[in-house]
């Protein structure tokens, strides 16, 4: 069975929210309902943060200071 939330926000927040919904075409509920499932579905920043390191561990070049400094000089991109 659904539970039922109420969330308490100002007049002015509340015309915002239900305009964004009215414009996809939403009840302000399902709207609500979407933005949250969205955000639990948003990688945190400690997931985010190890998938980056996944990212520099996988790449086997390596660049000196000099000679990075060089390639954005120079506008290439390797």
């Amino acid at each position: 069975m659904a539970e039922k939330i109420s969330v308490y926000v100002d007049e002015k927040q509340h015309r915002a929210l239900k305009a964004a919904a009215a414009q996809r075409g939403k009840s302000l509920s399902q709207f609500m309902v979407d933005a949250a499932v969205h955000a639990l579905h948003i990688p945190d920043r400690k997931s985010l943060a190890a998938a980056m390191d996944d990212v520099r561990e996988s790449q086997e070049k390596y660049f000196s200071r000099e000679e990075l400094l060089e390639m954005r000089k120079d506008g290439r991109r390797y």
